[in-house]
């Protein structure tokens, strides 16, 4: 069996904006306009495994998969991997001080949240880089202030590290302290879209409706044209 790895349709630099709204991000926004095949691309790093079947030589692609995680959200509930296994997902790293990117973010979260209130399966998991500040109480109250519906929409809370390193090896977005960027961190304006295999299959960014409304068909196009319902 021979193993060939590709980074298929990426930058090798995640992708970072500051709070004060001006992206660093060096490659062009990704999603199903950029590709000429049928299906939305398989982004991040895979393997190609060359098996011997009745003396051919097939080969057989593994994808970039999200890791599993455990990590507890607004209700104190343990959110894993497994809660969304099998469920198409969006994902995004915010936090409850950020000046100026991430309201924008959560707004349309929102609004996509409710334009797809018939694709029972979509999951939103919005994780937090600043555990020190944004406890379970301040999450709590950001979502009241903001009159979000969580009946699938997990703010998610762990330890510094642990959701630092998700994002980037996982997501393949970057969240970091950063003392000279506003609100003192570093994060991606990007929405994250998730298939049901845990696999990446698009970027959007998270403040412009225009790309907010691509995601939204390209879930829909996935869910019909890769699952069949």
């Amino acid at each position: 069996m021979i193993v060939m790895r590709h980074f298929y349709f990426f930058s090798s630099a995640v992708l970072l904006a500051s709070c004060s709204g001006e992206s660093n991000d060096i490659s062009a926004d990704v999603d199903s306009t950029q590709t000429t095949t049928n299906r939305l691309p398989f982004l991040g790093f895979h393997d190609v495994q060359y098996i011997e079947k009745n003396g051919i030589q097939v080969a057989d692609t593994l994808y970039h998969t999200v890791p599993d995680f455990a990590l507890v959200n607004q209700n104190n509930a343990l959110v894993t991997g497994d809660d969304v296994k099998g469920k198409i997902h969006v994902v995004n790293f915010f936090f409850t001080h950020c000046p100026a990117i991430c309201p924008a973010m959560i707004k349309q979260m929102q609004r996509m949240q409710e334009n797809t209130k018939d694709v029972e399966e979509l999951i939103f998991l919005s994780h937090t880089i600043d555990p020190e500040r944004d406890s379970l109480p301040r999450l709590n109250e950001y979502i009241s202030e903001r009159n979000i519906d969580t009946s699938n929409w997990h703010f998610l809370w762990g330890e510094r590290e642990e959701v630092y390193l998700l994002g980037q090896e996982g997501y393949m977005i970057n969240a970091m302290e950063d003392e000279y960027a506003d609100g003192g961190f570093l994060h991606s304006e990007h929405f994250v879209l998730v298939d049901r295999e845990g696999h990446v299959r698009g970027l959007y960014e998270g403040t412009i409706p225009a790309r907010v409304d691509q995601m939204e068909k390209d879930i829909r196009r996935l869910i019909t044209e890769e699952y069949g319902n």
